[in-house]
């Protein structure tokens, strides 16, 4: 994990306007880059469905080494729901943990609250929601 994540700076990335998978509804979804310097330290994606009340935005931050010579034990993602009373951490579905192994690590609730880890990702979410322009 990177420091205590204050020393993190967000880029801007692409906006694909799409469908949801489940309903059909227009979904945006926004990415980004975090950066430490002049080094990649992580990506993330958010995805907000229009007129679905019943579809909470949802956040996917990818952290660790994401070049060509890392493997998924040197990659993490995490799934962060967006309510009205602020971000939750959100399991993964076993079909998306099986699909994401191969490639980085998916990380559980479980995995994270209580640990040193969580605070850091707390810090990321939040420069995510605060920095990025189109969220």
């Amino acid at each position: 994990m990177i420091s205590d994540g204050s020393d993190v700076t967000l880029r801007e990335g692409e906006t694909e306007h799409t469908a949801c998978n489940c309903c059909g509804k227009p979904t945006t979804v926004v990415t980004g880059y975090l950066d430490v310097g002049a080094r990649s330290v992580g990506w993330y994606s958010v995805g907000v469905t229009l007129d679905a009340p019943n579809h909470r935005p949802l956040c996917r931050l990818y952290i660790g080494d994401w070049s060509q010579s890392a493997g998924p034990r040197e990659r993490w993602g995490v799934r962060i729901g967006i309510t009205t009373d602020g971000p939750l951490l959100l399991d993964w579905s076993e079909a998306e943990d099986a699909e994401a192994r191969p490639v980085f690590t998916p990380l559980n609730r479980s995995q994270i609250e209580g640990t040193p880890m969580e605070p850091q990702f707390w810090t990321l979410v939040e420069l995510i929601l605060k920095h990025d322009s189109r969220l």
